[in-house]
């Protein structure tokens, strides 16, 4: 009996202590921790990047720093309005992007989960989220608290063992950014900073990593009317009474809006018109302008940002602008008298476009991500 214990023993004790070494090793990245534990290493670090691959918490997560923040100014949106940066404003900012999916009710079950009431928001106004053939598909989504969807731990060590299994990503590639948190944060160098706004490491360092490089992919979703990009000539009336219901609620609790269309990439606006199947996107802005106007906000049309000088080369995709374009649609609006400019820096936001390193980004990829000069 004892040999056999023996034998068992030393068959498997091989394999715990991989299996355990593995689990040190993915545990070491922050990427098993509570969504809590990050943000607080966060703001003892903020330049700290959350990239979590596995166990994205993305909405907790920005309600959760909100709170703690109340910062006066907020963006609130989905990724399109993530480049936003803090840096760009006097007093306090942070960037919501990511909270919402898509419909208004979501945005207001948002703000309605926050514990104070910030004084101004701009809301990112997704196009396609005006287009009734887009919504058809989009399942209903949970109102009520925003909490935390951990995924299950066995799934999810088990993806990451299947990734590591595939090459993928091997244990070499987490030591590449270990200042950061999560696999995106380690391997990639990508992850939400402190701010809020999120930061594309591998697209910044290689434009050619995109999944959209050349914009071949919007351009295919154009074509077939599918993903976001369905055809649509009018605009769906619910889109637009949640909308309304959003606008009453920030005017009751009194948080002065700034709404926008966000933008395209030029040649992407040029492939929609040509393609004749997009008519609602000409219906919305006269809608918005109405609406918003009836209760003192503001609205602004930046589906195509060529009259503001920004070009394909400043989109990270087909439908997603760069810090570069949003610092310019914030100077933009501070010249038009929004309100937006009694908390924009405008003096710095100049200079960073001036001095901008590239199209997409502010600073060299390297130095934001913490590793110096490159």
């Amino acid at each position: 009996m004892k040999k056999f214990v023996r034998n068992i023993t030393a068959f498997f004790l091989p394999v715990f202590l991989v299996a355990g070494l593995f689990y040190f090793v993915i545990k070491s990245t922050g990427e098993l921790d509570p969504i809590e534990k990050n943000a607080e290493k966060q703001r003892e670090n903020p330049a700290c990047m959350i990239g979590l691959g596995y166990n994205e918490q993305t909405p907790y997560y920005k309600l959760l720093n909100a709170n703690y923040y109340r910062a006066p100014i907020i963006s609130l949106g989905t990724s399109r309005v993530m480049q936003f940066k803090g840096v760009c404003f006097y007093g306090g900012f942070y960037n919501c992007g990511g909270a919402v999916v898509s419909n208004y009710d979501e945005y207001r079950n948002f703000l309605e989960n926050l514990t104070y009431s910030p004084r101004c928001v701009i809301i990112g106004l997704d196009a396609w989220v005006f287009n009734g053939a887009w919504n058809q598909t989009v399942s209903a989504l949970n109102e009520g608290q925003v909490v935390k969807i951990d995924r299950e731990p066995a799934a999810l060590l088990g993806a990451i063992a299947r990734d590591w299994l595939e090459q993928k990503w091997s244990f070499a590639d987490l030591s590449n950014y270990p200042q950061h948190i999560g696999f995106n944060g380690r391997v990639k160098g990508e992850g939400f900073m402190y701010d809020g706004s999120y930061y594309h490491g591998a697209v910044y360092r290689v434009p050619s990593s995109s999944a959209d490089y050349g914009f071949a992919d919007t351009l295919r979703r154009i074509s077939r009317g599918v993903s976001r990009f369905e055809w649509g000539e009018d605009i769906d009336p619910d889109t637009v009474a949640q909308l309304d219901g959003l606008l009453a609620y920030c005017a009751g609790r009194g948080i002065h809006v700034v709404g926008f269309l966000p933008p395209f990439a030029p040649s992407i606006c040029e492939a929609m018109q040509q393609s004749g199947h997009y008519g609602y996107l000409g219906k919305i802005p006269p809608v918005c302008r109405r609406l918003f106007e009836q209760y003192g906000f503001e609205f602004y049309d930046y589906l195509d940002v060529s009259g503001l000088g920004m070009t394909d080369g400043c989109f990270l995709d087909g439908f997603h602008g760069s810090e570069v374009v949003y610092a310019r649609i914030l100077e933009d609006m501070a010249g038009q008298g929004s309100e937006i400019g009694l908390y924009l820096d405008r003096g710095h936001t100049r200079e960073l476009l001036e001095n901008a390193y590239s199209g997409f980004v502010f600073e060299k990829p390297e130095r934001a991500a913490g590793q110096g000069e490159g």
